[in-house]
């Protein structure tokens, strides 16, 4: 049996209020932050990011990326258990930190907030990216084409629900990161972002590649979490084993596909395949986890692949009757369920609020410079001038329903309070809403396997590289001069030396002296940094 590796990089949401209730200084905020970590977290800064970046001793990545956001990149880890678990302690690391900087560097009632989410509702229509790494041994060209099947049809258990932000009404879908990619194939990650995406930084030695996921969503429900990395890996096993699992489910138009999916609660919306047949998102999943079961002795699968197959079928028997089935399971059903009951409430229903986001979505096409968000909007717009005629002419169906233009403000009020509880769903800590309803027991989202998070801040997963590097930076930490760190190499500047760390699945350390004469002309990722550095005078 083979090990496979993969790891999470997440981006995470920060908000602080003063005691006054006026926002913090988000630069600011971060930078007491990444001082507070410095200070109290075993670490090593990253050898090639600065004061922003820092390698934790359970092999774990934090630091502030380009645009100021907060990211946690979890450990390799060989198995999808560990994902989990570093994921979480990730977060609970978080927690803490801002904990300590609330104590000692804040006001008394300031208040500092993260948030486990995928799109932005203030109106900047942005969308914060969980990036997924899978090690692989593939050819390249044939990734794309097998796999991107899967990654369109996966979201019906790894979507995060939620609203498209790019909608002026509320259009509920089961992966708002969906509609923030505009390309099927592309290299860039921020603007004209692919369903697949072409990266190949491999990040260490030898024939391996990285693949670089962007298409996934930062989720709270364990059990999407673990399959959706499981899943995943497993179908990456079988297009390196050149068995090509996504031949017979190649769609026409992946994101027309994907938008489809996106919109389908049962998960049964026919898909146009290549070949002119028409498979429904669970049908194309059914193909795949078939193709895994059928392989499950090849010597490229891991040993859990068989429990990956076990809990994939069940989750697809159980989105036989979505979405009702899974209301207590996955994030996306979570979500709905949960603002199902908040219209309801209110006395309304799912169908008035569709027919009020359609006239939004008519109002905006016809005045684009329309703020839609002010609470006085009924009163600024005359459905007899001729410049709304496409959305007057939504007034007779809105009457059917028993709405109009009155209502309008009660709809914009309901709105607001969804797009809040959507936000505030992913919140860490206490206040967050699925760790409410978590902890009252209406959940049945855990991952067998997942436990003791409080070991993984700590300590490194027990197989691969990011042991040794745990265990180096735990040595090094507060040395004089102090160690650098980065993913294939750390750096003991006291003695001259860099750990190699080239190899992914390295079991013991492997230390290089320092490059002095023609030392410094040999290759490999370790000496080229040793180089590096030597050059630079930190060694």
């Amino acid at each position: 049996m083979a090990e496979r590796m993969f790891g999470l990089e997440t981006e995470y949401a920060l908000a602080g209020l003063g005691p006054d209730g006026a926002p913090l200084e988000r630069a600011e905020l971060l930078e007491q932050i990444m001082a507070e970590a410095r200070r109290s977290l075993v670490c090593l800064p990253d050898a090639g990011g600065g004061s922003k970046s820092l390698f934790l001793q359970n092999g774990a990545r934090f630091y502030v990326d380009i645009g100021e956001h907060p990211e946690i990149a979890t450990p390799e880890c060989t198995e999808p258990w560990d994902v989990v678990r570093y994921q979480r302690a990730g977060e609970q690391i978080l927690l803490d930190l801002t904990a300590q900087v609330q104590a000692c560097l804040l006001p008394p009632g300031s208040q500092v907030c993260w948030f486990l989410c995928n799109v932005d509702y203030s109106g900047n229509c942005t969308s914060w990216g969980c990036h997924e790494s899978y090690l692989h041994r593939a050819d390249r060209g044939r990734l794309a084409d097998q796999l991107i099947p899967h990654l369109v049809t996966r979201i019906i258990y790894s979507g995060a629900g939620g609203f498209n932000n790019l909608h002026p009404g509320l259009e509920f879908v089961l992966s708002p990161r969906a509609f923030h990619l505009t390309e099927t194939i592309s290299g860039d990650s921020t603007g004209a972002r692919g369903i697949f995406h072409t990266k190949d930084e491999p990040l260490c030695g030898g024939d391996y590649h990285r693949l670089h996921l962007l298409c996934g969503e930062s989720l709270c429900s364990q059990i999407a979490l673990w399959l959706k990395v499981g899943a995943t890996a497993l179908v990456v096993a079988l297009i390196e084993a050149d068995l090509a699992p996504g031949r017979a489910v190649r769609l026409r138009d992946p994101l027309h596909a994907l938008r489809t999916v996106a919109a389908d609660p049962s998960c049964r919306a026919p898909l146009e395949l290549a070949d002119g047949k028409q498979l429904s998102a669970w049908e194309i999943q059914h193909h795949y986890l078939e193709q895994a079961e059928a392989h499950l002795n090849h010597p490229v699968m891991p040993s859990w692949a068989a429990e990956v197959c076990r809990q994939w079928r069940r989750m697809l028997d159980l989105l036989r009757d979505a979405p009702d089935s899974v209301a207590t399971v996955l994030d996306w059903a979570i979500k709905r369920n949960l603002y199902l009951h908040a219209v309801r409430q209110r006395g309304l229903t799912w169908e008035s609020i569709q027919q009020s986001s359609l006239l939004l979505g008519a109002l905006s096409a016809a005045l684009p410079g329309l703020d839609l968000s002010r609470p006085d909007l009924a009163s600024l717009v005359d459905p007899d001038d001729p410049a709304l005629e496409e959305a007057a002419a939504l007034t007779p169906q809105l009457r059917r329903c028993g709405l109009g233009w009155d209502r309008l403000p009660d709809f914009q009020r309901l709105r607001a309070e969804l797009l809040e509880m959507d936000t505030r769903f992913g919140q860490l800590g206490p206040q967050g809403i699925f760790g409410q309803l978590d902890r009252r027991g209406l959940l049945a989202h855990q991952a067998p396997g997942v436990e003791n998070i409080p070991e993984a801040m700590v300590s490194p997963p027990a197989r691969g590289r990011a042991r040794l590097r745990g265990e180096a930076i735990r040595r090094l930490a507060g040395g004089d001069p102090p160690g650098r760190c980065t993913w294939d190499a750390v750096v003991d500047a006291k003695a001259g030396r860099v750990l190699d760390l080239s190899h992914p699945f390295a079991q013991h350390e492997r230390w290089t002296a320092r490059p002095e004469g023609e030392q410094r002309d040999r290759g490999g990722i370790a000496a080229q940094l040793l180089r590096r550095l030597f050059e630079e005078g930190m060694l």
